[in-house]
């Protein structure tokens, strides 16, 4: 619970909207001040990682659908992957080769170019 103040406000303001398959809760309050638009929010089940939300129900934070994204309608295609999370700045990370932190260095410096030499003719 690392934010009681969210749970507090959920627990006064909140309307349960729907939940998606990792079981986070999605909320929206009816409270509107002037020309703002509803608030919505999560309250995440596992650890809080904004990257593993499914894109339909990220949509609708951010006020881009107005319909609850319902996951029986949600067709899934055989190319889509599963979502994943963004694993910067842990051990699974993408190292390219000349990068500082990779532990797969190469000893030898791989030269792309012939320097030029002005008195070397051909």
């Amino acid at each position: 619970m690392k934010n009681i103040s969210l749970y507090l406000y959920t627990i006064f303001n909140g309307h349960f909207v729907g939940k998606d398959q990792d079981d986070n809760k999605y909320y929206k309050s009816n409270i509107s001040h002037g020309i703002k638009k509803e608030k919505r929010w999560v309250l995440y089940k596992k650890n809080d990682d904004p990257t593993n939300i499914d894109p339909n129900w990220h949509a609708w934070l951010h006020h881009i659908i107005d319909d609850v994204p319902d996951l029986k309608k949600n067709k899934n295609y055989f190319w889509q992957k599963k979502i994943s999370p963004n694993p910067t700045g842990t051990e699974t990370a993408y190292l390219p080769v000349g990068h500082i932190l990779n532990k797969k260095k190469k000893n030898t410096q791989i030269k792309n170019y012939d320097s030029w030499k002005p008195n070397n003719k051909k």
